[in-house]
């Protein structure tokens, strides 16, 4: 199996994961504060994509990968024992689920290890939202299974 085409498949996952969760975050709480009132021409909506690509892109990027990095290999067992037929629904649930886990767990870490009551990322705060940025993580496992050639 041609390592270098596994390496990019994932990191390409990364990216696009990394990307869309973003990007449905900054929706998610801009929608929100459309619906208490809140005026947000296409140049603010452009911005806060921006700014929180560059902001929480890196921290949501290197904490995809380590969930990829996990979801991904047994997505693929599983996906081996259950036959070919499986493959792209079995990476899109990996990718939505370490969305899920990452999104979940850095919850967990503000309340239990900060103290902290926030929810800090706030578009999780209703289970619709979570769901939501989840499907980027879809996305993505789906993107992976399709570019990483199947093992055998």
């Amino acid at each position: 199996m041609n390592r270098s085409r596994i390496t990019a498949s994932y990191l390409a996952a990364v990216l696009i994961g990394t990307f869309l969760v973003s990007l449905t975050n900054t929706h998610i709480d801009l929608q929100a504060l459309i619906a208490i009132g809140a005026e947000i021409p296409l140049t603010v909506r452009l911005d806060a994509i921006a700014r929180d690509l560059a902001g929480f892109g890196p921290t949501l990027g290197a904490l995809t990968a380590i969930g990829f990095a996990i979801a991904f290999p047994v997505a693929g067992l599983i996906a081996r024992r259950l036959g070919p037929g499986w493959r792209s629904v079995g990476f899109f649930l990996a990718g939505a689920v370490a969305i899920i886990v990452m999104i979940s767990a850095i919850t967990i870490y503000y309340r239990a290890v900060l103290g902290s009551l926030i929810t800090p990322v706030a578009s999780s705060r209703e289970i619709s939202g979570l769901l939501m940025l989840s499907l980027g993580g879809g996305v993505a496992g789906l993107l992976f299974s399709r570019l990483k050639p199947a093992a055998h």
